[in-house]
């Protein structure tokens, strides 16, 4: 494995632990010697990530849509969203795109608490792995039981004859970074 895609959030989220332990698992992620591919912003949680592989000497590859500037409460902030002096970064058409090349740069997925924009790209890796896409891993941290009720959804999707055993089980839930790290190895 050379390279790893985190889907996270843009936001810091309410309690200050979610960017400490973005930051964490991008210092993890770069003494594993594995490269960082992820969204290319330098607010929230996702900076914090890119922040922590970079103090660690990792390489980090952002994949950011071309004129995104935000949204409207960052803009109207003066925040700038792009994390500009990153080793190397990618502009991409919009978010789709932006999906598509994270894919297919990484051997692995991690999914951090985020929203939307989080479990879109979840999915899309799911999706994307269920049509023999590929068979890369697709780790979530379920740090303090965040994913607890996807985890019931998806036991909800297979009870009712919509989800396959093998598709269900393609997640691996972790619940600390060190067993992410040891899944990664």
């Amino acid at each position: 494995m050379k390279s790893v895609a985190v889907y996270l959030g843009s936001a810091p989220g309410c309690k200050d632990i979610y960017k400490g332990l973005a930051y964490e698992l991008g210092c993890r992620i770069a003494r594993a010697g594995l490269t960082l591919v992820y969204g290319g912003a330098a607010v929230g949680t996702m900076g914090a990530l890119a922040d922590g592989a970079a103090a660690e000497g990792g390489h980090v590859v952002g994949v950011f849509p071309r004129g995104f500037r935000g949204t409207k409460e960052v803009r109207e902030s003066g925040l700038e969203v792009v994390q500009y002096g990153l080793p190397e970064f990618i502009e991409t058409a919009d978010f789709a795109e932006r999906k598509q090349v994270m894919e297919d740069l990484s051997d692995a997925c991690i999914v951090m608490p985020g929203s939307f924009g989080t479990l879109d790209e979840l999915f899309t890796y799911a999706c994307n792995r269920a049509i023999d896409k590929h068979t890369k891993p697709i780790l979530v941290f379920n740090f303090e039981g965040y994913y607890d009720p996807l985890k019931q959804l998806l036991a909800n999707m297979q009870a009712a004859g919509f989800l396959k055993p093998v598709m269900a089980g393609a997640l691996t839930f972790c619940e600390t970074i060190e067993e992410i790290i040891d899944c990664l190895k």
